[in-house]
């Protein structure tokens, strides 16, 4: 996949057999629009395919003819850009039978408030694009200036859910693409495969050269991988190969809360054998998607289900939740959710109705409409009914695919007439975070998490497999039920008289209840295999400190570098030295101290002195200091010495080591001066040393290839052309690398103008759609420029910066021009109508004089979240997203298919646009 120049991809979308709309405008006049949809739904394991973007044409003849079997198209990226080539690379796909897919480029990091704007946005775009509900719809999470990956583990993956569940929520299958350093290091990739199975879209390239066919010598080595990006050019077409390896479906919508995502128990021995599963998808909520950038429905949908519906028996009465229910639109799971109803809400009812096991209530509302809530679940209610209120009996036994959510303390099973559990009045001490639950079984819902040093009264005691199980007496005669033992080892401390159950079998359950965080060592001070010393040890970089001596002990925190820790003894396990510090209640904290004898620190005077430890490596490696000390040193044979000043020419990686797999220090911005005292070539890259505090050292890149990537001051490295090979992965290009067009170019026609942008155009480092982007010119900006040049249909203007550098931006396309030249400035001839690759921002072109407008003042508010656009199309830039109940005043109205467009007068006789009704259904009031 690309974003620049960065390579990304995304998930499946599938497209269908064609459907008319009818469409109402203000004037009463009823209109058609067509809707194309796939030839193809599936997939067979190990098919080709590719993932496409604007960087690719629109017509995919050449792809499909070369054996793609289906094509990934990009949709969007961010909040702000959609691919203008992906409603026609769909209908290409479509036309050559291939199955079609979609995917977003991510702009949210480890924000997940920013990961829903973006989810919504994306299942927006794709809708616009023509990509129908239940195709797969997948995130591209990657490293790049606009998407930083180096939150925390728990922050990325939150973030990546609350996308995944968007999309999931807005009727598309989601995945997730990345690379695989990023899965395993960044992402928790078990979570997500928990929610969503086989929804890995991975990247390892074996060669960055071409590749015809995928080598599963080269496959990764992961869990849950649905698709596999094997290269960057496929076949010598400059496209990504990719190659799924489970079968792939896209035959039913996600709405159906079942996700499409095949089954896959062995990824690389995946045959076209396998079929397809539809694994659980996201469970609970069923919530539907509120685009924050599509013109939000009204929440509060009319029912269908109205007064005269005869299948509902009239009943007025009054229903007390017991716990957390969902009022919906409509009496299915599948309705949109209006709230979730808290426990003990009072909800008045007028009918009842029971369909499969559920017994539904209705609720009335304002406006004539209605709310719907679950009352009863095959028989037994779901709260209390007050006096004179239904007494359905109970409905069939037939289960829904969904179920809507159930009260979060829902009444125990188990009561004290329970054979099973054995009486006894006791207070257990929590040792760490354990679950609360509804019922004992790990399977249960979960009532609250609760903390280290809880103390909680429990009434009973019982063992259900490898787990003592204590009962809490609650409120309404309910219980709460929580884990005391594993394998009779407590979980925190049983008060005098407390239950002394025997250890249980040792059977255990699938899923585990939450462990202690801080579960009591089982190394304490009398075991034999500890060398006691009281000492300091001083980080020399982020380590974990874990609840045990193991790198698969959970993690208490991560102590950032030069953190002074007191240890009171060490031990040696494996490669790994470890520290032992003494914490509150006899606990303890655990800590790598060293590495195969190298210290990860600094020991104070007196500290421990540990032979270095045998060489086996553990399964999984503690977190190693951010700025570990460097392997390179002054006596590297390798490092040739040279003391001098490098000047960043773009934003660069300074990493912990000379290797792009090395982890990074800092992102150092453009014009940055960095002084080296040694440089050496690997591979293609020269690398410059950067000396640190406390003799370690930084490393970033020079040169490329021999190209430098900045300037190199008067003595510094001036390394030969290292060899041709490729790394695997690549540092940070600079934003900004000096750009290849100078002033020597006779191509340029010298002339000194000023251009004003007519809406949002892109300023790039050199004249080509395929350069990085500098900024994003908004609409009236004055740009200086000394210089046009026309390549293809464009018109390029060259913007002087500074340090002898440009930018260049489009002023014109086809000839027509993209803002306003003022006086003498760039009067260049229409240009060839070769389209590039990619096009950046067009301008507005709904103006004053357009005749399908008609001329009407009035004012609008919104009813949910709009978007604000430069024109009348839902594929022009958008200004804003207007919040629910801006007052919009305008001064006319347009009809364009199904929409309603409104015309706001702005600043500078510019206007903004905005969607009025859909299908004559009003996004708002009208004054």
């Amino acid at each position: 996949m690309r974003s620049t120049n960065k390579k990304f991809i995304s998930a499946l979308a599938c497209a269908s057999a064609m459907t008319a709309l009818a469409i109402v405008d203000p004037m009463g006049v009823t209109k058609t629009h067509q809707v194309a949809q796939a030839a193809t739904d599936n997939v067979p394991a190990r098919s080709a395919g590719v993932d496409v973007s604007s960087w690719q044409s629109t017509n995919l003849n050449q792809q499909a003819k070369s054996g793609a079997q289906f094509a990934v198209v990009k949709v969007s990226e961010g909040t702000n850009y959609q691919n203008p080539n992906a409603q026609g690379q769909i209908q290409s796909a479509e036309q050559n039978n291939m199955m079609t897919m979609g995917y977003h480029y991510t702009h949210f990091g480890s924000d997940s408030n920013r990961a829903v704007q973006e989810g919504n946005y994306a299942v927006n775009s794709a809708q616009q694009a023509g990509l129908p509900q239940g195709s797969y719809l997948a995130t591209d999470w990657e490293q790049d200036v606009n998407n930083n990956t180096n939150g925390s583990v728990a922050a990325n993956t939150n973030a990546i859910t609350s996308f995944m569940d968007t999309v999931h929520d807005g009727g598309y299958n989601p995945m997730l693409y990345s690379n695989e350093w990023l899965l395993k290091n960044k992402v928790d990739t078990n979570k997500i495969s928990e929610k969503y199975p086989n929804a890995l879209w991975v990247a390892k390239y074996k060669t960055n050269g071409r590749e015809d066919n995928p080598d599963f010598n080269y496959f990764p080595s992961m869990d849950n991988v649905a698709i596999w990006q094997y290269t960057q050019n496929w076949r010598g077409q400059n496209v990504d190969g990719n190659v799924n390896v489970v079968p792939l479906s896209n035959k039913t919508n996600t709405n159906n809360n079942t996700s499409n995502n095949a089954a896959n128990t062995n990824n690389s021995n995946a045959n076209n054998g396998q079929s397809s599963s539809q694994a659980p998808a996201r469970p609970n909520t069923n919530k539907p998607a509120q685009p924050t950038n599509k013109p939000s429905q009204p929440s509060q949908k009319p029912s269908t289900n109205t007064n005269v519906n005869s299948d509902w028996t009239k009943q007025n009465g009054v229903f007390v939740t017991g716990g957390a229910i969902n009022l919906r639109t409509g009496a299915s799971t599948n309705s949109k959710v209006i709230a979730e109803l808290p426990a003990n809400s009072e909800v008045k009812y007028d009918a009842y109705r029971t369909i499969g096991q559920y017994t539904w209530l209705r609720q009335p509302r304002a406006n004539n409409e209605y709310g719907y809530l679950v009352g009863r679940n095959n028989g037994q209610a779901w709260g209390t009914f007050k006096e004179g209120s239904a007494t359905a009996s109970k409905p069939a036994e037939t289960k829904p695919a969904n179920k809507p959510a159930k009260p979060t303390n829902k009444p125990s099973t188990n009561t004290n007439v329970n054979s099973d559990w054995t009486k006894q009045n006791g207070v257990f001490v929590t040792g760490g975070a354990i679950n609360l639950r509804t019922g004992a079984s790990t399977n249960s819902k979960v009532i609250a998490e609760l903390p280290a040093n809880s103390e909680v009264k429990y009434d009973a005691y019982r063992t259900i497999g490898q787990y003592t199980w204590l009962r809490q007496p609650r409120a309404n005669n309910e219980y709460g039920y929580l884990v005391g033992r594993n394998n009779g080892q407590a979980w925190g401390t049983f008060k005098e008289g407390s239950a002394t159950a025997s250890k249980p079998a040792e059977t255990k359950p699938a899923n585990k209840p939450a462990k202690p965080t801080n579960k009591p060592s089982t190394n304490t001070n009398v075991n034999s295999d500890w060398t006691k010393q009281n000492g300091v040890f001083v980080t020399g970089g982020a380590i974990n400190l874990r609840t045990g001596a193991s790198t698969n002990s959970k993690v208490i925190a991560e102590l950032p570098a030069n953190s002074e820790v007191k240890y009171d003894a060490y031990r040696t396990i494996g490669q790994y030295t470890w520290l032992r510090q003494p914490r509150a209640n006899n606990e303890y904290g655990y800590l790598v101290g060293r590495n195969n004898g190298q210290a990860w620190g600094t020991f104070k005077e007196g500290s421990a002195t540990a032979s270095k430890p045998a060489e086996t490596k553990p399964a999984n490696k503690p977190a190693k200091p951010t700025n570990k000390p460097s392997t390179n040193t002054n006596v590297n044979s390798d490092w040739t010495k040279q003391n001098g000043v490098f000047v960043t020419g773009g934003a660069i990686n300074l990493r912990t080591g000379a290797s792009t797999n090395s982890k990074v220090i800092a992102m150092l911005p453009t014009n940055t001066e960095i002084k080296y005292d040694a440089y050496r070539t690997e591979g293609q890259y020269t690398w410059l040393r950067q000396p640190r505090a406390n003799g370690q050292y930084g490393y970033l890149v020079g040169r490329d290839n021999g190209q430098a990537w900045g300037t190199f001051k008067e003595g510094s490295a001036t390394a030969s052309k290292p060899a041709e090979t490729k790394p695997a992965n690549k540092p940070a290009k600079p934003t900004n690398k000096p750009s290849t067009n100078t002033n020597v170019n006779s191509d340029w026609t010298k002339q000194n103008g000023v251009f004003v942008t007519g809406g949002a155009i892109n300023l790039r480092t050199g004249a080509s759609t395929n350069s990085k982007v500098i900024a994003m010119l908004p609409t009236n900006t004055e740009i200086k420029y000394d210089a046009y040049r026309t390549e293809g249909q464009y018109t390029w203007l060259r913007q002087p910066r500074a340090n002898g550098q440009y930018g260049y931006l489009v002023g014109r396309d086809n000839g027509q021009a993209w803002g306003t030249f003022k006086e003498g400035s760039a009067k260049a001839t229409n240009a060839v109508a070769n389209k590039p690759v990619q096009q950046t921002t067009p301008k507005q072109v709904n103006t004053n004089n357009n005749a399908s407008w008609t001329k009407q003042n009035g004012t609008f508010i919104t009813g949910g979240a709009i978007n604000l656009r430069t024109g009348a199309s839902t594929t022009s830039p958008i200004i804003e997203t207007l919040p629910i109940n801006t007052v919009i005043k305008y001064d006319a109205y347009y009809r364009s298919g199904n929409y309603v467009w409104l015309r706001q007068p702005r600043a500078n006789g510019q206007y903004g646009y905005l969607v009025g009704r859909l299908n004559n259904q009003a996004w708002g009031t009208y004054r």
